[in-house]
């Protein structure tokens, strides 16, 4: 009599790495886990970006940033010909740390070379990031507050983001989530954005809690300003970074929002719509006469209302001289 073993739903079944659970089960995210699952279920078959896309409900753009992510784990090749093959043991990764070259220069010098160009491409490979998350006290708490901030586990981008942030430019865990709780509540925590605000940082040497304070504060009523001059001057879009720069004049030469909707209102009148340079002109008159606030202003464009006025009776009253003298004459 034949025997037959019935195991359900696991008579077919495929193999998944033990590295996959070990290293990177909590590091990989929902959408790296999904794209996995269904290469290695269907192994042997033919299989687009697109195809992932339908099947798991990943977005095209994510399906290929998990298969970057699989691939620089060690876990799968992408060869030549678009085959994904098992990683071989002999296949190894490169951290992406100061070279000797960097490091010999610094020891020489004692000055401390800046790396303020933040690549859009990613430069540290989840290995490393697992490994710095699990040896690193600052980099793990930097991490679990960043997922309590967005309420989910950080994709590679984002994570790579905070590597090259900490590791490679060395702004201070703590600087860099105070950054990150700021980009997210004002909307804007996407890595370009942190990257841009990350460059800036080490431009100007915001290395400290105290600094990074401040300077967020700045930016809290920048874009406070920012948005109620948008609505100020009717505009969908955002402000152009020549725009920015603009408001960033004005703000530093310390006109507040009241004197800004006075020079807006000016710049109407005379020009039938909003003109960045001449509302500039504006207040680059203001600035000169030392107006800074609408009493200044107010009393100003009283004095200048009397003085015209004066002007007006002036001339009335030497037209009427004129116009006598004729009479006398004749």
């Amino acid at each position: 009599m034949p025997y037959k073993l019935n195991l359900g739903a696991w008579n077919n079944v495929f193999a998944i790495p033990a590295s996959v659970v070990d290293n990177y089960i909590k590091l990989a995210g929902g959408n790296n886990l999904k794209v996995l699952l269904f290469v290695l279920r269907n192994a042997g078959f033919e299989i687009t970006v697109d195809t992932i896309s339908e099947k798991t409900g990943v977005k095209p753009e994510d399906v290929n940033d998990a298969l970057l992510f699989w691939e620089q784990t060690g876990l799968l090749v992408l060869n030549e010909n678009n085959e994904i093959l098992p990683a071989k043991d002999s296949v190894k990764t490169e951290k992406p740390v100061k070279s000797e070259s960097y490091e010999r220069i610094e020891q020489e010098t004692g000055i401390q070379l800046k790396k303020i160009e933040l690549s859009r491409e990613p430069r540290f490979y989840p290995k490393d990031i697992a490994h710095a998350v699990r040896n690193n006290q600052g980099m793990n708490f930097l991490f679990k507050e960043c997922e309590r901030i967005f309420g989910r586990v950080l994709k590679h981008n984002e994570q790579n983001t905070l590597m090259v942030m900490t590791e490679e430019n060395g702004i201070p865990a703590e600087c860099v989530l105070m950054l990150v709780e700021y980009c997210f509540s004002v909307n804007k925590a996407t890595p370009s954005y942190m990257k841009a605000i990350a460059v800036d940082w080490l431009e100007r040497g915001i290395l400290s809690i105290n600094a990074a304070e401040e300077e967020i504060k700045v930016l809290r009523e920048f874009n406070n300003l920012e948005n109620n001059l948008k609505r100020l001057f009717e505009m969908n879009n955002a402000f152009s970074k020549v725009q920015k720069d603009f408001i960033r004049k004005w703000n530093k030469l310390g006109y507040e929002e009241d004197m800004l909707s006075e020079a807006y209102q000016i710049t109407l009148n005379a020009t039938g719509k909003m003109a960045f340079p001449y509302m500039d002109k504006v207040i680059e008159g203001w600035n000169t006469e030392g107006i800074k606030n609408k009493e200044q202003f107010e009393k100003s464009l009283k004095t200048h209302k009397e003085k015209t006025q004066k002007q007006k009776q002036t001339n009335s009253s030497f037209d009427l001289d004129k116009i006598l003298k004729i009479i006398d004459e004749n």
